[in-house]
């Protein structure tokens, strides 16, 4: 819980004055021709904003025929919402004489608070404090506000020029503003119409969540991308996006992150922050994108109706054109059907050289009819077994150019027609690019690559929301504001001292383990050869000796660890070996495959577990599956089915298969285990010897990090 959730200041879910003001009013603005803030009405008025606009700065003075009034009292009126672009020492002050005016909404665009410096954060403890005392909810700082192109509402400071007619279906969340300003400026080159765009800097109160639900319930938007450096609520994110049939698309960067130390821990090894990112991000449904260029090329496949199988036909204005788009749907899984009889039998009547082989992908370079064009589309699109179709053409001067006009019509009026989409490729000479942009509301691409991957994430939400591959319900997390701002965790009664992981002892571990049943070999701890002599007899040769050290990572490279001791003998000698101030003496377990099970908390998104391959090749193979907890034993099934080395786990070449049942309780327990002990920030069960079937799972070796109050003298 952090202070702000202490002091029981939460966030109003009710954000429409942010996006449908009837009345704004605007601070820090003069007449003086650099100043930022006077770019905000100019801003308005080309975008054509119907409110009322109110200006507020100390100067006083006019701008154009509106006033500029000294005090927010002067005004008559209460403003719906308040934008505040002045200095981050006066930000408190103007918030109470917004309060006392009966304000709730404000947004903050000034920069300069945690962003810049940590001693600047007392600025934004005056904020939170402000906003309590008046029941203020605010966007920001360090922003640049919203853009509502439905009502012409436009916040930036920056000099925008409207050049969209209309309201699309594509609504922005950024927590950068040059980010904002990118894809203002991607959409307009590509003719995308956008619906809002919402820049939350700082997310001090309000984070990408509150705006991603607002969107979800705003008939406005179909289509959702948010741009992040850093999430505030990973488990919130995931069951929002989960809660909506719309697309989510995000761009997260900063995926290096800050610098980090050497892993103690397999798990944090092959679950770095930024692969728990990828991998929950994929498993809830939300759409990963890696550069502004994707994200506005998935918004663009994302107007059209959705590809609802893998079934496609392509055609192309030469062999070459052909041959890529086959290996761009080969790589991201679309499949070429035949040919269609109606359209091979068409198109031998019309061929002239007789040197076009009749194939999907189609190679049309023999064909010099526009007509034709339409009639094999419309012929591939009528098929029950085609699910989508690209085709690729030039967009050229002369009477090509009007070949192409002709294409960009039939394309809009097939797909709306028939409701599977139709990707036209394109390269326009550099003269009349925008001509081809400006042709149609419809969009265009420029390479196979592009088209068959966006087609690919077409599909890919059709499956999720169809109800072919449900996404798992996540409970929603009450957030209050500042909640998961990456401010250092504390709890309440620590009284300033931050909580430290501490690597658990080894007997502590397996003791944990066990009492949720989680299968273990017979091992005792001794400190000594006669100690683990007498300790030996007792469990059954042969036995393995290791170091009890818990900060060893690797005890085969360190000779911490001798297997297959077969006597009493064998046994002192490893004895002899080895150096430590306690040793593992340990039933060895039958031969298997080596698994891995891990948990790490993530800063982002919480517990998550980890299954995959084990033993040596853990961090060689990588070959991993992972899920937020908890998990079932449906859920663990998947984990275990989803790595490449399940097919060695189900039976290979003459080897039998494991118990895969062991092994998805095994994963249950864990789960369970890590719910009951939020304490616990890592965890290593690394090899879990995955035995035939009917004889279970056996853990041979355990790693335990736990959170603890930090000592200070």
């Amino acid at each position: 819980m952090t202070g702000k959730e202490e002091k029981g200041l939460m966030i109003s879910r009710d954000l429409k004055n942010f996006f449908f003001p009837d009345r704004v009013v605007v601070f820090g603005v003069s007449q003086n021709p650099s100043n930022l803030a006077g770019i905000i009405p100019r801003n308005n008025d080309n975008y054509g904003f119907t409110g009322e606009i109110y200006l507020v700065g100390q100067s006083g003075g006019s701008m154009g025929n509106r006033q500029i009034y000294r005090s927010v009292e002067e005004i008559g009126v209460v403003p719906d919402l308040a934008v505040l672009l002045i200095p981050a020492d006066s930000i408190s002050s103007t918030m109470t004489a917004c309060g006392k005016m009966g304000i709730k909404s404000v947004v903050i665009e000034t920069g300069g608070f945690s962003e810049f410096d940590d001693e600047k954060r007392f600025l934004e403890a005056e904020i939170i404090r402000t906003a309590g005392e008046w029941g203020m909810t605010v966007m920001g700082p360090n922003c640049i506000g919203v853009i509502n192109i439905e009502t012409g509402l436009t916040l930036p400071f920056v000099p925008l020029d409207k050049r969209q007619g209309h309201a699309g279906s594509v609504s922005m969340i950024s927590q950068s503003g040059g980010i904002i300003r990118d894809i203002l400026k991607r959409s307009d080159l590509e003719n995308l119409a956008l619906n809002k765009v919402v820049s939350i800097g700082n997310k001090l109160m309000l984070n990408e969540n509150d705006i991603l639900e607002y969107l979800i319930g705003d008939p406005g938007t179909r289509i959702i991308g948010i741009y992040l450096e850093s999430f505030g609520d990973g488990r919130e994110l995931v069951r929002l996006a989960g809660s909506t049939d719309k697309p989510v698309i995000v761009l997260k960067a900063n995926r290096a992150g800050p610098g980090s130390k050497a892993a103690r821990f397999h798990t944090s090894a092959l679950a770095g922050n930024d692969e728990v990112a990828d991998a929950i991000l994929r498993q809830s449904g939300i759409l990963r994108a890696l550069t502004t260029e994707v994200m506005i090329n998935w918004f663009k496949i994302f107007t059209l109706p959705a590809m609802c199988g893998p079934n496609l036909i392509a055609m192309a204005r030469s062999g070459g054109q052909c041959v890529l788009i086959a290996d761009a749907a080969a790589r991201y899984g679309l499949k070429f059907v035949d040919l269609p009889e109606r359209i091979s039998g068409m198109l031998r009547k019309h061929l002239r050289a007789g040197v076009i082989r009749l194939s999907n992908p189609l190679d049309v370079g023999d064909i010099f009819d526009i007509g034709l064009y339409k009639e094999m589309i419309e012929l591939s699109l009528s098929e029950p077994g085609v699910d989508g179709l690209i085709f690729y053409h030039e967009f050229e001067n002369g009477p090509g150019e009007s070949w192409a006009r002709q294409l960009i019509h039939s394309a809009r009026e097939l797909t709306e027609q028939y409701k599977k989409p139709v990707v036209l490729c394109m390269i326009p000479e550099r003269e009349n690019y925008f001509e081809m942009k400006d042709v149609e509301p419809f969009p265009i691409f420029t390479d196979a690559d592009s088209a068959a991957q966006a087609l690919a994430v077409s599909l890919r939400h059709f499956v999720r929301t169809s109800g072919e591959e449900p996404v798992k319900a996540q409970p929603r997390t009450s957030r209050a504001a500042g909640a998961g701002t990456g401010r250092e965790r504390m709890r309440p009664g620590d009284h300033g001292s931050p909580l430290v992981p501490v690597i658990t002892d080894v007997r502590a571990t397996l003791e944990l383990l066990a009492r949720y049943n989680l299968p273990l070999p017979g091992y005792a701890l001794v400190r000594t050869v006669e100690e683990g002599a007498e300790a030996a007899r007792r469990i059954g040769y042969p036995v393995a000796l290791k170091t009890a050290s818990p900060y060893v990572v690797h005890k085969s490279e360190q000779n911490a660890v001798h297997i297959g001791l077969a006597d009493e003998d064998a046994l002192r000698r490893a004895f002899d070996r080895m150096q430590a101030d306690e040793y593992l003496v340990q039933r060895m377990v039958p031969g298997g495959y080596e698994t891995i099970v891990g948990c790490r908390r993530d800063p982002e998104f919480g517990q998550v577990i980890i299954f995959g391959m084990g033993g040596i090749f853990t961090e060689v193979l990588r070959d991993t599956s992972m899920r937020l907890l908890p998990i079932e034993l449906p859920d663990a099934r998947k984990m275990i089915s989803e790595i490449r080395g399940s097919r060695l786990l189900q039976g290979f070449r003459g080897s039998g298969p494991v118990d895969v049942d062991a092994i998805a309780s095994c994963l249950v327990a864990v789960s369970r285990l890590l719910q009951k002990h939020p304490e616990i920030t890592a965890l290593d069960i690394n090899p879990l010897i995955a035995l035939p079937v009917g004889q279970g799972c056996m853990i041979v070796d355990a790693k335990m990090e736990r959170e603890t109050q930090e000592i200070t003298y």
